[in-house]
């Protein structure tokens, strides 16, 4: 067999030198040559250790800012800034965004929550302690207070299931709700209109809580899934009997739009046109 034959045919996209020059740097705050809170060497001291333009380490240090690694601010030496989630969750916030808007993003998103808040609540009810469940039983307490209450009721929600993502205490999972919480609450939004959909939802945020405080990983895991399901199902229906209504209601309005004006022009216009005929 000819492997060579089997290997892809495309050309390998050549690298700038701009990406070479921040894994470099990269590299050099990762050994800690360039530490924490230190500034990094000017633009033409870089430019001379690395033997390239300014165009390419500037292009280097926008990458880096990109990364979370350095801070740019006009006028002064870019700094190096120590690690933060906080950009990891604006990139991931923006991609997320964009997948749920493309072709079957809702169901990617529903499919990609079901299998991480599922596995969040095995976990919590494997590792919660006494001060966990007590904070997760005022989120719930707070969710049911808010019933009847769309803006509390869409926040409490949405804070509940966030504190059972700390409760596992791992940041990854914290990080990753925390991205997609504009998704979560357009989801709220919309399903809070279905009638009995917020006590619905208090039932099996209360079984969720019951199965995390007795330290039953497999009954949360099955709580939880069932609830994301139902809410999904919510979700795609309140999006269709809207449409349907929606579309009800403008061939309603236009059909009875058209009746009124054949009757105006009949009773006025229409009557005139006619009188101008026999005159004639």
């Amino acid at each position: 067999m000819n492997v060579e034959s089997m290997l892809p045919k495309t050309p390998m996209v050549r690298r700038k030198r701009a990406h070479d020059v921040a894994d470099e740097i990269g590299k050099l705050i990762d050994s800690g040559e360039f530490p924490v809170g230190d500034r990094l060497p000017t633009e033409k001291e870089l430019m001379q250790r690395f033997g390239v333009g300014r165009p390419a380490v500037r292009e280097a240090l926008f990458f880096l800012e990109q990364q979370g690694m350095i801070e740019i601010v006009n006028g002064a030496r870019a700094r190096v800034i120590p690690p933060s989630p906080v950009h990891l969750i604006r990139q991931f916030t923006q991609l997320s965004k964009r997948l749920s808007s493309g072709p079957d993003g809702q169901q990617r998103g529903e499919q990609a929550r079901l299998v991480l808040e599922a596995g969040q609540s095995w976990l919590a009810a494997t590792v919660a302690s006494d001060d966990d469940i007590k904070r997760l039983r005022a989120a719930l307490d707070a969710n049911v207070a808010a019933v009847g209450d769309r803006i509390e009721f869409i926040r409490t929600d949405v804070a509940f299931h966030y504190e059972i993502a700390a409760i596992t205490g791992n940041p990854v999972f914290t990080m990753v709700y925390e991205a997609v919480v504009d998704w979560l609450v357009d989801q709220r939004t919309t399903t809070y209109h279905m009638p009995d959909a917020d006590t619905l939802s208090v039932r099996d945020h209360t079984a969720i809580y019951d199965a995390i405080a007795a330290h039953d990983p497999a009954r949360a895991f099955h709580e939880m899934a069932s609830h994301i399901q139902l809410i999904g199902q919510l979700y795609r229906e309140s999006k269709r009997l809207s449409s349907e209504i929606l579309r009800a209601v403008t061939h309603d309005v236009a059909q009875r739009f058209e009746r009124e004006k054949a009757a105006r022009w009949a009773t006025s216009f229409g009557r005139q046109a006619s009188g101008q005929d026999e005159n004639q």
